[in-house]
């Protein structure tokens, strides 16, 4: 039977009561706003009118720094803790935990939809650990790379938080099959193209020359962007979903019907009970995917649990809107807060569909 450490339980409160402080709902729709600016500077870019062109371009960096210095406060109080370098060596600043103590962590900034890339640079840390490299100082987030231009250039599709972080932990196959290389590229000087998800969430595709990179090493084997990023977006799905479940049922015990609580009713009972379910199966696979002490990550373990939480983020969304109704998915009303940024993370290193391909071609 798994438990859990006195330094992941300390973690995982010391997280949760930070993010209650500075990860308000207020915070999350600043953050949007800036998401949604850089979504109509995009929009107005193409539109045949240049002047809508021209205003987004002149107001798309002013709204999306005002997003990005509502998240100062919490991403400060984050680092001040020691949070964000868990799993970074301890002479590098960092603590030198494990996987299993960070779950915790991971989950309750998935709880309060954390738009800060916490879970990111606990990746990277790891990476960068795991390949004998040091992390450098900041914000970190991930990139799936490949080459190009005939391996002069190196380019990594839907980067997280780049206008957040300093530098992105870059993983490339290497010259033996499974090995991969570990590259650390700095954000300022990479040529990008900032995109927008339906969390209102900047992703970016960003390149580099090959030879800028500001250090180099060697992965174990097993060990990839991919798969880290992928075991830290299950952890957050975990903390995700049990919010959502949360917002249903309370929802649902308060909302009346008929002269009762909606919750009354055996049909949403029902709904309520398969959302409760596969949160569960969610939490689970938090812990599947986030269960060695130390570095190693089992890339199996890590896909069952990202196709298991993928579909999870389906059901309960599904669930937790249905009981809603059409307040849901209003501006005004949290839910939405929380649910577009699930569908985000499941989307995020690989879907449900890609991992389920992954175990089927294993077991073949």
């Amino acid at each position: 039977m798994m438990t859990v450490s006195t330094t992941a339980a300390m973690l995982a409160d010391s997280a949760a009561r930070i993010l209650s402080d500075h990860c308000t709902p207020a915070v999350l729709r600043a953050a949007d706003l800036g998401g949604a600016a850089l979504a109509q500077a995009h929009a107005a870019v193409g539109d045949s009118a240049a002047a809508a062109a021209a205003y987004a371009a002149e107001n798309a960096p002013r709204r999306v720094e005002a997003a990005l210095a509502a998240l100062r406060p919490l991403w400060s109080a984050l680092d001040g803790a020691g949070l964000v370098r868990s799993l970074a060596p301890e002479g590098d600043g960092g603590a030198g935990l494990g996987w299993g103590d960070v779950r915790g962590m991971l989950e309750a900034a998935g709880r309060f939809a954390a738009p800060v890339p916490l879970a990111d640079t606990t990746a990277a840390c790891a990476l960068a650990r795991a390949a004998g490299v040091a992390p450098p100082a900041g914000a970190a987030t991930l990139g799936v790379a490949r080459f190009d231009d005939g391996a002069r250039r190196v380019i990594a599709e839907g980067v997280a938080h780049a206008s957040q972080a300093q530098w992105v932990a870059c993983t490339l196959p290497g010259e033996v099959p499974g090995e991969h290389r570990f590259h650390i590229f700095a954000v300022e000087g990479a040529v990008r193209e900032d995109s927008v998800n339906i969390a209102g969430e900047q992703r970016s595709r960003m390149s580099w020359p090959t030879d800028s990179a500001l250090c180099v090493g060697t992965l174990p084997p097993g060990m990839d962007a991919l798969v880290a990023g992928a075991a830290v977006r299950v952890a957050q799905i975990a903390g995700g979903c049990a919010r959502v479940v949360e917002l249903a049922g309370t929802y649902a015990n308060t909302r009346e019907q008929f002269g009762r609580p909606i919750a009354k009713f055996q049909a949403l009972q029902q709904q309520l009970a398969l959302a409760g379910e596969w949160s569960a199966m969610a939490a689970m696979a938090s812990r599947l995917a986030l269960s060695s002490e130390g570095l190693g990550l089992d890339a199996a373990r890590v896909a069952a649990a990202k196709q298991v939480a993928g579909t999870a983020v389906e059901t309960c969304n599904r669930v937790a809107h249905a009981v809603h109704g059409a307040i849901g998915v209003t501006g005004e009303y949290d839910l939405q807060l929380h649910t577009r940024h699930l569908w985000a993370w499941a989307a995020d290193f690989g879907s449900s569909l890609l991992w389920a391909g992954v175990l089927g071609r294993a077991l073949l």
